[in-house]
């Protein structure tokens, strides 16, 4: 009888079906907000140092409320992170676009906003975050972040 109990529940158990411990993408974001630039024109990025942990989703909200064209590019970041989508807004908050796949840096128009949400899948330390339009590294547009 204990051999035909086992059995029955080694059937069973093959039947069902496997479930993963969940989607990580699904869980409630983390929002972090970064603002690009400033009104006054500052080449900043407010917050310049960042910080994420692994296996959490995150809704990074890109700000460019300054009168330049502004990218939020970091390579450490992109290799580090799973994207599962990011997405535009205009000034009145209408979404204008969502790109799934990898992303490497995203630009935002002055008065627009861009979402990039993602799972920092890889911890690291990376001082590669800039603004690659032309001069604006230079002029201090630069920052870090921190996967851990």
């Amino acid at each position: 009888m204990k051999r035909l109990t086992i059995l029955f529940a080694l059937c069973l158990t093959m039947a069902l079906p496997a479930h993963a411990g969940g989607d990580l993408t699904r869980q409630t974001p983390n929002v972090v907000e970064v603002n690009l630039g400033s009104e006054t024109g500052e080449m900043v990025f407010q917050p310049s140092k960042l910080e994420f942990e692994t296996g959490k989703l995150y809704r990074l909200v890109l700000i460019n409320n300054s009168p330049h064209p502004h990218y939020f590019s970091s390579v450490g970041l992109a290799r580090s992170v799973f994207t599962r989508k990011a997405q535009t807004y205009a000034p009145n908050g209408d979404r204008t676009a969502e790109i799934k796949g990898q992303i490497q840096e995203i630009e935002v128009f002055p008065g627009h906003r861009a979402e990039w949400w993602f799972v920092p899948v890889q911890t690291g330390e990376f001082n590669d975050l800039v603004c690659s339009v032309s001069g604006h590294e230079e002029a201090g547009m630069t920052g870090s972040i921190k996967i851990y």
